[in-house]
C-alpha cells in the first residue's frame, strides 16, 4: 500500500513486515516489533499454540490471533479505556490499527490522543482517578 503526501511516497507497513521470533519471556511464544515512525511502535505477541490454562498472553497464533501494543516515544499508548493492550486480534485488526498509526503526523497525533481521551473519559466517569479513592 503506497500513501500520497505533498509528492513523496510512503510506504506503509503492515502485518506481513513483522518479523516474529521467539519470545523474550514466555515459552511457546513468539513476539516482533516493528517501528512505524513517528516516534510509533508497534509490539505483537502470541502463544505459539494451545493458550496455557490459566494467564499468559492474549493472543494464540495457531488460530489467527494475537495481543497488540503500541508505544509512542517510548511511553504505552492505551489501546483501550481499560487496558494499555488489545488481545485476540487478528491480522486484519491488527493491519486496520497500523494504518491509522502512519503516515501524516496530525493524523497519527489524532488517533494517539483519541486513545487517550477514550481511556480519560472512561476513568473520569468511573471516578477512578479521585483523590478520594483508596
Amino acid at each position: 500500500m503506497i500513501a500520497r503526501k505533498d509528492k513523496t511516497f510512503h510506504t506503509i507497513k503492515d502485518f506481513v513486515d513483522l518479523d516474529f521470533n521467539a519470545h523474550r519471556t514466555t515459552s511457546n511464544a513468539i513476539q516482533a516489533k516493528l517501528d512505524l515512525g513517528n516516534g510509533i511502535e508497534i509490539s505483537v505477541v502470541a502463544h505459539k499454540d494451545k493458550q496455557p490454562s490459566f494467564g499468559g498472553l492474549y493472543g494464540d497464533a495457531s488460530n489467527g490471533t494475537y495481543e497488540v501494543a503500541v508505544f509512542h516515544n517510548g511511553d504505552f499508548v492505551p489501546l483501550s479505556p481499560f487496558d494499555d493492550v488489545r488481545g485476540w486480534q487478528s491480522k486484519d485488526d491488527i493491519n486496520d490499527l497500523m494504518d491509522k498509526l502512519q503516515g501524516n503526523a496530525d493524523k497519527v497525533g489524532d488517533c494517539i490522543d483519541s486513545f487517550h481521551l477514550a481511556k480519560s473519559e472512561a476513568r473520569s466517569h468511573l471516578d477512578l482517578d479521585s483523590p478520594h479513592r483508596n
